[in-house]
């Protein structure tokens, strides 16, 4: 029968223990590095290595996570020594998001794991089967993904697929989000997010604000529950469950885990039909399961996810951006200071209620509990604006935190052991231990025969069952006693001991692993196509970016600008090669640039216009994902068309061994990261083909359209297909606004139907110009988002004039140099 993995988060050694005692198949967990919960209650080096062995005697597989983008000197002086011991102590897998650390870990962990993070924005087979020859065994798929798509990765890959199936979603495409990096330098490729997601803001278009001020956590989405779902995951062919939640209490981990083993395991039991057939007989026993996911933890409810919708209002939580509770009652009447709450659910002592209307008015924590269909009274004050109507919610469910906490936190579930006790006067005294396949026999000290009171077998079996400081317990004991023996009580508990250790050494011992235990050697991985050092300014191209038709002139007037990139979205594709004409008839090369995200209804789009895509008139592409690099390679066979292929920014190449990965894929033009500060750049001088010195950097990418969240606009099942727009908004230009007044512009790529946001401020290098040449990049690219023709020409002209002729110019009118001096934690 096939089984399916029930993979638990633990941000702490008691999560840990809770989902294991929960029946969880897995748990993904963070050490003191590089995962991307870094405020979590990591473990330590001594905890990790014990948790590893407390998973193992429990059956249970740990998956650590280094689902970070990491530093060069990080990766080349501190990642091997990190991970060397948890290898040889016999962790299950590493969870990875950069590309650098899966090569790494391919090279110097041959035997070890590789998950492909959520972070890695894997959305089709084609990417992930990149990633497969590097030495990855297993893709966390985006969490955006319809069942159709994931159904159509199941067909294309033999890797194992695991997917998010509870807890928190991110507005943004996991790994593409720099929202959090920008606002404040904490950035969630970093496992830092500070979450700007839940906070509120206003959406404008037209001059006009388009969302109303209850419906103002516009990039806050529903946490999923895909509880009711179970058929169509496990038929789509998803292999682990993922369960999020490192940052939430060992509780939440174990009930949540509770609940998807329980109906998994009813589905494999009793089959599609027949489950599907029990469940219309339980439908009151699902519906209080799925009240008490949502006691544990919900944001406005649960959505199913991007599982049937391809975006839409109803996957927002637009009031609330936190825990909403659970309903529970409602204002019936107010007198005196006092309100009088029909309840519709139970509530229990010690449980905390919220009178809401809209917004929290009064939090207040239940004295006695009461029934469902009861009242109950509570003191309000004088002056409260409570009024009757209101409705209340539990967000502390008291008695249902004390019961897990009872179930599975407060003693250890015990692994079921059997022994056998041979006893022989004159001979060592045996034990045998018996788990599974593993068998394990110490002997103690020489019986002797006793004088007076011969040690009986009930005695015997007593103490040897003794077992409640460990993980064991015995189903099954035999005791095999010849002659009169005399067994001090002490040695009887010495062999049990010896017993339990050996028995643990055994199990654990499978796991552990040896490597050669030499220290990683820094070294110069990517010499071989590191560019000319020193090639000056003269040598140097000045790259620009256009994704709109009216700044092609601009950027074409220029002699000096060498090389024009277009987004492939910026016209319709029938008149693409129009523009491309343009670009090589100013004698420039012609680069077009790929979308964010490549899904399957955009690779098949795109595979349609294969014949524009593959015109003379373009000089190669600019590549932004795993799924692209398949495209250009097995649709436009750039081998063979001689294209350049340049990998963008936002594929991370923060280290050398980023270098290397995409060297061994043949790519050997690299765009800078604009999360690492100068230094960092510094230290990797050479290896950039382009580093951004003008542009407003994107934020967020989502597979939400935010005119679509304030139109309230749904489609289920959705797929994109043509050039259409789709959605219903009638304005163009749409931006976002937060508390601070800033405004952040929105481009929605109708076509593959994503949304960008960026920043409020241009990023510029201006006057920067010796630092940036001292990194050594190949050219300098300035991007165009929303400016006019007008302010692309000043904006070139200026960096022709401090670039080019090293004249004085004025800076960029409200420009911010983004990370080139901060950085990032």
């Amino acid at each position: 029968m096939r089984k399916i993995e029930i993979l638990a988060p633990a941000g702490s050694i008691d999560s840990l223990k809770a989902a294991i005692n929960a029946s969880c198949d897995a748990v993904y967990i963070g050490g003191a590095k590089f995962g991307a919960r870094a405020y979590a209650d990591n473990l330590t080096e001594e905890l990790m290595l014990q948790a590893i062995d407390y998973a193992h005697i429990h059956d249970t597989k740990i998956y650590l996570t280094v689902n970070t983008l990491l530093k060069n000197k990080e990766l080349e002086h501190e990642l091997y020594e990190y991970l060397v011991k948890y290898y040889e102590q016999g962790i299950d897998a590493v969870i990875v998001q950069d590309t650098g650390v899966l090569h790494f870990i391919h090279e110097h962990f041959p035997n070890l794991d590789i998950h492909g993070s959520t972070q890695m924005t894997l959305t089709m087979a084609k990417g992930a089967n990149v990633l497969k020859q590097m030495g990855l065994t297993r893709l966390v798929t985006s969490r955006e993904l319809g069942l159709e798509e994931i159904k159509n990765i199941r067909k294309g890959t033999d890797l194992e697929i695991e997917t998010f199936v509870h807890g928190a979603l991110c507005y943004c495409y996991s790994g593409q989000c720099l929202m959090s990096s920008m606002f404040g330098g904490r950035s969630g490729n970093r496992g830092r997010c500070a979450q700007p997601c839940r906070m509120p803001y206003q959406l404008k278009g037209d001059n006009k604000v388009l969302n109303s001020d209850k419906d103002k956590y516009v990039l806050s989405p529903k946490d999923i529950s895909t509880i009711d779902m179970i058929p169509d995951l496990i038929e789509a062919g998803i292999d682990s469950f993922k369960i999020e939640g490192r940052m939430k209490r060992p509780e939440y981990a174990a009930g949540v885990t509770y609940m998807y083993r329980k109906y998994v395991d009813r589905y494999l039991e009793f089959g599609k039909e027949k489950y599907e057939s029990y469940m219309q007989d339980h439908k009151e026993e699902l519906n209080e399961d799925i009240l008490l996911l949502q006691d544990l933890y919900n944001r406005g409810g649960f959505s199913q996810g991007y599982f049937v919708n391809r975006n839409g209002r109803n996957m927002i939580s637009l009031s609330r951006p936190n825990h909403s509770g659970v309903h529970v009652g409602k204002v019936k009447s107010v007198n005196g200071g006092k309100a009088q709450i029909q309840l519709i659910q139970n509530i229990n002592p010690q449980d905390i209620l919220e009178i809401r209307e809209d917004e929290k008015l009064y939090e207040f924590t239940v004295k006695n509990g009461e029934k469902a269909g009861n009242i109950y009274s509570v003191n309000l004050g004088k002056g409260s604006p409570v009024k009757p109507g209101f409705l209340v919610y539990r967000t502390k469910n008291n008695f249902l935190l004390n019961q897990l906490g009872e179930d599975y936190l407060k003693e250890e579930v015990k692994i079921p052991i059997t022994g056998k006790v041979i006893i022989d006067t004159g001979e060592p005294i045996i034990l045998e231990l018996n788990y599974g396949n593993i068998h394990v026999r110490v002997n103690g000290d020489l019986v002797e025969a006793a004088m007076n009171q011969p040690m009986t077998e009930d005695k015997i079996r007593k103490q040897i069952m003794k077992t409640r400081e460990t993980s064991y317990v015995f189903e099954e004991l035999q005791i095999s006693i010849k002659g009169n023996p005399f067994i001090p009580v002490q040695k009887l508990n010495e062999l049990r001991r010896q017993g339990i250790e050996a028995l643990s050494e055994a199990i654990t011992g499978q796991y552990r692993r040896t490597t050669e235990h030499n220290s990683y050697d820094q070294k110069e991985i990517f010499d071989d196509v590191i560019y000319s050092k020193n090639h000056g300014i003269n040598n140097m191209g000045i790259h620009v970016s256009v994704f709109d038709k009216n700044q092609l002139s601009a950027a074409c007037s220029y002699p000096e600008v060498t090389a024009v990139y277009m987004d492939s979205d910026i016209v319709p594709f029938p008149d693409l090669l129009k523009l491309t004409k343009i670009v090589k008839e100013s004698n420039k090369k012609c680069y077009i640039i790929l979308p964010h995200i490549f899904r399957k209804t955009t690779y098949e789009l795109y595979r349609q216009n294969k014949n524009i895509l593959e015109d003379n008139t373009i000089d190669g592409y600019i590549l932004r994902n795993l799924e692209e690099y398949d495209f250009i390679h097995s649709v436009l066979n750039v081998t063979q068309s001689g294209k350049d292929l340049i990998a963008d920014y936002n594929l991370y190449v923060m280290n050398r061994e980023a270098a290397a990965f995409w060297r061994d894929l043949g790519i050997v033009r690299l765009t800078a990261p604009v999360e690492l500060n100068y230094s960092e750049l510094k230290e990797l001088n050479g290896i950039y083909n382009d580093i951004i010195v003008y542009g407003k950097i994107p934020l967020m990418v989502s597979a939400q359209c935010l005119a679509k969240t304030t139109s309230g606009w749904n489609n289920k099942n959705y797929n994109k297909t043509s050039d259409e727009p789709c959605c219903l908004a009638n304005t163009d230009k749409i931006e976002l606004m937060d508390r601070f007044d800033k405004n952040f512009q929105v481009k929605r790529h109708c076509r593959e139907c994503y949304n960008t946001i960026y920043n409020s401020q241009c990023l510029s290098l201006l006057n920067y110009k010796e630092q940036v040449l001292s990194i050594e990049p190949k050219n300098i690219r300035l991007n165009f988002t929303f400016e006019t023709p007008e302010e692309t020409g000043k904006v070139i002209y200026s960096f022709i004039q401090k670039y080019v002729y090293n004249n004085y110019v004025d800076e960029i009118e409200n420009y911010t140099r983004g990370h080139f001096k901060r950085g990032i934690e």
